[in-house]
C-alpha cells in the first residue's frame, strides 16, 4: 500500500469522479499525489482563487458565502488493480506531451484508462505549453517540436500524479484516519 494525498478545499467523506473538472492532464477524475507537499499546494493555490471568487460575489446580493478551509486528506493506494485499464508512464516524454495535451482539450477524457500514473504538468509546464502551442498544434504535435517542449519542462521536478477515472479505481483507495489540516 502506497500513501497518497490529495489537497482540496472541499469537505469530503465519499470520492466522486464526477466532481472533478474537465480539461485536466489526464482527463476529468480524481487526482491524488506521493508527495503532501505538493497535495497541500495545489490546497493552497485552490483556497486562493476560491478566495478571490468569494470577494467577487460579496456584492452580489443573496448568495450565501461558505468558509474556506483547505483540507488534506491521506489515501492507501493498492496496486492491485485487477482487471483494471492502468497507463503509466514513467517519465515525461512525447507520449506523456501528447496524452496531457489531448485532455487538456477535452470536457472528459480521451483515453478509456481506468488509472494514470505519471508526471503532473505543473504552472511552468502549462507556460512553456502556451508558448509552444501554435507550433505544437500547426505541427501535429509532430517529434521535433515535442522534443523541444520537453527539454524545456525540466521533466526531473514534475511530481508524480495519480489519476482515477472510474468508481472502479477509486476502489484501489482507502482512506486511512482522515487527517484534517486548516491550510493558510
Amino acid at each position: 500500500m502506497k500513501p497518497l494525498y490529495h489537497g482540496t478545499i472541499y469537505d469530503f467523506e465519499e470520492i466522486d469522479v464526477s466532481a472533478g473538472k474537465g480539461y485536466k492532464d489526464f482527463g476529468k477524475g480524481f487526482y491524488a499525489t506521493a508527495v503532501p507537499s505538493h497535495a497541500e499546494r495545489l490546497a493552497i493555490r485552490n483556497k486562493s482563487i476560491a478566495e478571490k471568487r468569494q470577494s467577487f460575489l460579496k456584492n452580489k446580493k443573496g448568495i450565501k458565502i461558505q468558509p474556506i478551509i483547505a483540507y488534506r486528506y491521506n489515501l492507501l493506494f493498492s496496486e492491485e488493480t485487477t482487471g483494471l485499464k492502468v497507463k503509466i508512464f514513467e517519465k515525461a516524454d512525447k507520449e506523456w506531451l501528447r496524452f496531457i495535451l489531448q485532455n487538456r482539450k477535452c470536457n472528459g477524457c480521451m483515453h478509456d484508462y481506468d488509472i494514470v500514473i505519471g508526471p503532473t504538468a505543473d504552472a511552468e509546464t502549462t507556460t512553456i505549453i502556451n508558448e509552444y502551442y501554435d507550433e505544437l498544434e500547426e505541427s501535429g504535435y509532430s517529434d521535433e517540436v515535442c522534443d523541444k517542449v520537453i527539454a524545456e519542462l525540466k521533466p526531473e521536478n514534475l511530481p508524480k500524479q495519480y489519476f482515477f477515472r472510474t468508481p472502479e479505481a477509486v476502489n484501489t483507495l482507502s482512506f486511512e484516519k482522515v487527517k484534517r489540516q486548516v491550510i493558510g
